[in-house]
């Protein structure tokens, strides 16, 4: 299937465009661990709004968490 789509975020329920291959989401730098921790926990595709919030650690794994600790 080509061209975006309209997605329900499986977190905050809000309609979103997906634009598949070549997806907004593909630009946010989601790492693989937070990937892994977003499939274990929802079926399909978070919203812009979400997603950012995983990378910056509001809700999800803390980067301490997903890489162990530094220093």
């Amino acid at each position: 299937m080509r061209g975006p789509i309209n997605k329900i975020c499986e977190r905050c329920h809000q309609t979103f465009e997906c634009g598949q291959y070549g997806c907004w989401c593909g630009k946010i730098g989601v790492s693989e661990q937070q990937m892994d921790w977003i499939a274990a926990r929802f079926e399909d595709c978070l919203c812009q709004a979400c997603l950012e919030k995983v990378c910056t650690d509001e809700f999800g794994p803390s980067r301490t968490q997903v890489n162990g600790p530094t220093g």
